[in-house]
């Protein structure tokens, strides 16, 4: 019988891979070739896991005897990696795409394995396993529910699609990580039980009818092993081995079912990630369970081919788990930069950022690319910077309350999103409130959809909370009833701007009566904005922190946004100028650690050269001693008087 743990590989077996990539491994990642047991890899940026992986799955191949009929299983997060994988397998990934070998996303083990085959067996037809959007399409077509769907959405809850099966007891619960039974707190005990009654009857209607929700798909999956206890030991013996990628964005349910699989079995795992780039989980707002590799230290991806060694040094530390990383040796090294701006000069960051490109000759190798974490709807966000910059969107900005209202009809006939159909008309009340200059006292910014129910929630007097959630219900109930509101909306904006003070204008009375309707087509992506100076020309990529998650680009800047806080001024260069201890209390406070992740992935895909934007207002005594005395830093502005 073949022993997978005593597969030896030569150094003839690494030099046929290595003409394949074109390139020498390092000692670092023959060692991990050479491994075949139990193991968690940890693996700084850019430092070849991929092609490592994908390295002993070639010689694997190749090593594997034609009497050997178990599968090898290879499972990542996301379509993306699985694409990467096949990409450095090249023609050996159909060996792994086909029976009896599994290559593909944690979802599509799920479905395959367990989901599928359960519902199969007791409904005698596959399933539909659909997006969460889709399915709430489907709950929203049950005129059972409309009163529960605006009863959770004027109370400002979730849609009824939004709830799932929960993955311990199959009661409808949040998510499908609690356990409690879906409650709202303060709601009579008898009335929720109504509500719930409800709900539990769709979603069991939907579920023989054959439509799961992703996530739910974990939901039956847990369902269908505690029911059948030996269909887990059968997985370990279909798949002996099995390797993890990007181990860090795994969730809590993908986690724990990887645990009820492979636990306690002889199966082989090698999880390889990186536990300081789990965007993913941080910016969920649920728990998560994160992975704590279990180190072993000879077993470890140190070696970043990607940064350059002086990056690497301002880097490295800016993260939840420090770990060791080596660069490559620039013999030019440029420091990292600051650039500093003020209200007037936002939009003249990227600019200075490409004066500094160009001026580095930077700009005729990889991509350079203008990265954040926050797109619309907040204080600060990408398109803060770059106004034209968007990835193909409806337009949810308009110049008449007509046409905001024709966007909602829109919307509520498109997919009956309750909840964000009541968005959208707490976003005319904004409107109609910064049409006036009426900002929030509370921060002296305008109001989002968000800020102004969570305002009126924090007085003493409810009154005006109460008054708004009744109006939105009226409202929601007129547009799926096609009647008009829009007299009664006005009537509102006018009590709310004279509540808070503001001043009426000749633009709000242009805002009531302008009769046009403004499109609703989607807008054209535009992405890169072209910078020229003195005939030098550069093309600077705009995207999110988490669109260029895996990218290599030649020069990187990553701009502060701000959500509930100011990322960069308020947390990152603080973060920065700590000394050892304190960064340490820091790693464990969960407004540090939503933000370091975001941070080190957005400062680890330069090759060369790394810029971080920060208002002068944030940028304190504190931060300007530490980094004009640094030895590893540069200060500079945007187009602005220097302070």
């Amino acid at each position: 019988m073949f022993d997978l743990r005593k597969l030896q590989v030569t150094d003839e077996d690494i030099a046929f891979v290595e003409g394949i990539f074109g390139f020498e491994f390092n000692e670092g990642q023959k060692k991990i070739i050479r491994f075949w047991d139990n193991t968690d890899i940890q693996a700084c940026p850019g430092s070849g896991k991929t092609t490592t992986l994908a390295a002993k799955l070639i010689i694997l191949a190749n090593k594997l005897p034609k009497s050997f009929k178990q599968g090898i299983c290879i499972i990542t997060h996301t379509n993306v990696a699985v694409e990467e994988i096949k990409d450095k397998l090249g023609s050996y990934s159909s060996f792994y795409e086909n029976y009896p070998n599994h290559l593909g996303t944690i979802q599509s083990v799920v479905d395959k394995f367990f989901t599928i085959p359960a519902f199969k067996n007791e409904h005698k037809f596959s399933p539909s396993i659909v997006d969460t959007d889709s399915y709430c399409k489907e709950v929203n077509k049950f005129s059972l529910l409309n009163g529960t769907s605006t009863f959770l959405s004027v109370k400002g809850l979730d849609e009824v699609g939004y709830l799932s099966y929960n993955k311990r007891n199959f009661e409808i619960s949040k998510t499908i990580n609690h356990s409690e039974r879906y409650s709202v707190n303060g709601i009579n005990t008898l009335k929720m039980d109504v509500h719930y009654q409800k709900i539990k009857t769709v979603k069991d209607l939907l579920l023989r009818d054959g439509y799961i929700k992703y996530d739910e798909a974990y939901s039956i999956a847990f369902k269908y092993l505690r029911d059948n206890t030996s269909v887990g030991g059968l997985f370990s013996k279909r798949f002996p081995l099995v390797f993890i990628d990007e181990m860090q964005d795994m969730e809590t349910h993908q986690t724990e079912l990887i645990s009820m699989l492979c636990n306690g079995t002889p199966a082989i795992v090698q999880k390889i990630g990186d536990k300081n780039q789990s965007i993913y989980n941080y910016s969920s707002s649920e728990d998560n369970i994160e992975w704590e590799p279990k180190l072993n230290l000879e077993l470890q991806l140190t070696e970043t081919t990607r940064i350059s060694d002086n990056i690497v040094q301002a880097v490295k530390n800016i993260c939840v788990s420090p770990q060791e990383m080596t660069g490559w040796t620039n013999t030019s090294p440029l420091k990292p930069t600051i650039i500093l701006f003020d209200d007037a000069s936002i939009p003249m960051v990227k600019d200075r950022f490409a004066e500094l490109v160009i001026g580095h000759n930077l700009y005729k190798g990889r991509p350079c690319k203008v990265i954040g974490a926050r797109l619309s709807e907040s204080r600060l966000n990408i398109n803060s910077y770059w106004s034209d910059f968007n990835r193909g969107y409806n337009k949810k900005d308009f110049s008449n309350i007509a046409s905001f209202l024709a966007n909602a009809s829109h919307l509520a006939v498109k997919s009956s999103n309750v909840k964000e159909v009541r968005k959208t008309l707490l976003s005319v009340l904004c409107k109609g409130l910064r049409i006036c200059k009426v900002k929030s006292p509370a921060t002296n910014f305008y109001f989002t959809p968000f800020t102004l129910c969570q305002f009126l929630n924090s007085l003493d007097d409810q009154s005006h909370s109460k008054k708004l959630n009744e109006d939105l219900l009226t409202w929601i109930s007129a547009l799926y009833k096609t009647e008009s509101f829009q007299a009664e909306m006005q009537q509102c904006i006018l009590d709310l701007i004279n509540f808070f003070g503001g001043t009426l204008n000749e633009e709000l009375n242009e805002f009531f009566t302008k009769p046009e309707i403004e499109s609703l087509t989607e807008r054209t992506e535009n992405k890169v904005y072209k910078f020229s100076s003195n005939g030098e020309e550069l093309n600077l990529h705009f995207d999110t922190i988490h669109g260029v998650k895996g990218e290599t680009h030649t020069a990187t800047l990553y701009l502060e946004t701000y959500n509930r806080i100011f990322d960069i001024g308020s947390k990152v260069l603080e973060f920065i100028i700590a000394e050892e201890k304190q960064q340490t209390k820091y790693r464990k406070n969960a407004a540090f650690k939503s933000r370091l992740p975001l941070a080190y992935v957005a400062m680890s895909r330069a090759t060369h050269f790394v810029c971080l934007a920060v208002h002068k207002d944030r940028f304190t005594d504190q931060h300007n001693v530490y980094f004009e005395s640094s030895d590893e830093w540069e200060v500079t502005t945007a187009d602005f008087k220097a302070i």
